[in-house]
């Protein structure tokens, strides 16, 4: 495994390898250390409409944090992003946006954890919708070992598959979701997914 995916520096690298086995306890501890990137490669990410407005994304991604249990989420063209903002506001809502990733090139998504049995998940290679809407409309389905490393041997990129192993070593009892691409994305050069959550709540 190559911790060095996750922080690069021999100093972070090592002050990693004594916290093997560390849990992220909470939405605030886990969207903390997702904005620095430690979490593996995730979308653009920002706080203010004007940046996101000015990015030349296409789409705008709101996310809302802060809500146990996972909060709203909505994707909407540039310019209505300072409408939706407000609105937000309005409804009492703390979220970041993002660009949003390439829906359209989406080839596996889920999520991944390590059990008695190995690794196991709920996959999606079906890709005609985002990960909530795929849940509730059945397209998860539960992937033993096996499939699971098929899958991922599959659809996702080497480096890609380092950071989800460095992960799951980091985090052994934590649950990772994420989508696979057929195209590059993020903010990490040369991979094909994002990361959206590492979590052991």
């Amino acid at each position: 495994m190559n911790l060095s995916l996750v922080i690069p520096g021999e100093k972070s690298v090592k002050k990693l390898k004594d916290c093997i086995g560390m849990k992220i306890q909470s939405k605030h501890e886990f969207f903390t250390m997702w904005k620095q990137g430690l979490l593996g490669n995730r979308t653009n990410l920002w706080t203010d409409p004007f940046e996101a407005f000015e990015s030349g994304a296409k789409e705008i991604g709101f996310r809302e944090i802060g809500k146990a249990g996972g909060g709203a989420w909505e994707k909407v063209p540039y310019q209505d992003v300072w409408f939706t903002a407000d609105l937000w506001r309005l409804a009492g809502r703390k979220f970041l946006m993002d660009d949003g990733a390439p829906d359209w090139c989406r080839t596996l998504q889920g999520e991944i954890c390590r059990t008695y049995r190995g690794m196991e998940g709920y996959l999606d290679t079906i890709g005609e919708l985002p990960m909530r809407p795929a849940m509730k409309a059945g397209h998860m389905r539960h992937c033993t070992y096996a499939t699971c490393k098929a899958l991922l041997e599959k659809f996702m990129d080497p480096s890609s598959r380092d950071d989800l192993d460095a992960l799951l070593e980091l985090y052994p009892d934590a649950t990772v979701e994420f989508s696979c691409f057929d195209i590059d994305t993020g903010v990490f050069p040369g991979r094909n997914t994002i990361f959206w959550e590492t979590r052991n709540y």
